[in-house]
């Protein structure tokens, strides 16, 4: 059977600073009252990244009204498929991460497209990586988000060891590069003062342990970036009424999918269907 053809619409959102954020819906034709779901993007990545625009096809086609879009200090500009506002992107932190989510959220809840096609009643999170620490957080703390699912989600914002720190506090950055000509990206200091002004609320076990609503973990026992070992830490943390852990041999980070070239997307569709048939028995 042909999937529905998928139509696309492009958004523009203020962020509660003004910034703009620039966000994709998809949707299949001819739909309505569909749950509307949110990707959050992994770090260093953007929403026309690797495989965020081919997961998002396929869940608009499996019933969804498919939000991705840009955290506004992320880099990219505009609609842009590079990450090229360096001073930018060496300002974000993730308390940052998390406002331009409850605006995006906020947005949604007024837009008259996802207002016509999706029912923001039935409203969730997907993050990958970074982006499953900052859906989480949200998700716990936002009435709105009625179920999760996290992809290789951190179980830690904080990732430095005390030297790495050190080095950070007395350059004033952290490159993200040995090389600065293959790579001139680095995180400002804001990074480690908001760990440090907000560690109870960037929490990410305390945020599992709060977090009382339908929560799938998805993670590859093969994740070099993101051990297993942080998947089983959240679920550890978690309410097991209501979480689900599945770790997946022989997989990785990236789901073989950084492009369409190392397996046609073939793992990804693999995990997009296990979300999608969690979600559809969760949400009915």
């Amino acid at each position: 059977m042909k999937p529905p053809a998928v139509v696309k619409k492009r958004l523009l959102l203020p962020n509660r600073s003004g910034d703009m954020m620039h966000a994709d819906v998809r949707f299949a034709e001819g739909s309505t009252s569909r749950p509307v779901l949110v990707i959050c993007h992994s770090f260093m990545a953007f929403k026309e990244w690797g495989f965020f625009p081919h997961a998002a096809e396929r869940l608009a086609e499996s019933g969804f009204v498919c939000v991705t879009f840009n955290f506004s200090h992320n880099g990219v500009a505009l609609d842009g498929n590079r990450i090229t506002e360096l001073a930018r992107f060496e300002k974000n932190t993730f308390s940052q991460e998390l406002d331009d989510l409850g605006a995006l959220l906020d947005g949604l809840s007024s837009d008259t497209t996802v207002q016509t096609v999706g029912d923001v009643r039935r409203l969730v999170l997907l993050g990958h990586s970074r982006g499953g620490g900052i859906a989480l957080v949200c998700a716990s703390e936002d009435a709105r988000v009625k179920a999760l699912v996290t992809w290789s989600a951190i179980a830690t914002f904080d990732r430095w060891t005390a030297h790495q720190k050190h080095a950070w506090e007395a350059s004033g950055f952290l490159p993200l590069a040995r090389n600065t000509t293959v790579s001139p990206l680095r995180l400002g200091t804001g990074i480690l003062r908001d760990i440090e002004a907000h560690g109870d609320r960037l929490n990410l076990s305390a945020a599992a342990a709060r977090l009382a609503k339908p929560w799938l973990i998805l993670h590859g026992e093969a994740d070099v970036t993101v051990p297993a070992r942080e998947a089983r830490s959240l679920y550890g943390a978690s309410d097991p009424a209501v979480t689900e852990l599945r770790v997946l041999e022989h997989v990785g980070h990236l789901y073989n999918a950084a492009t369409r070239a190392e397996d046609n997307f073939q793992t990804l569709d693999a995990i997009i269907g296990v979300s999608v048939q969690w979600l559809h028995r969760t949400l009915s």
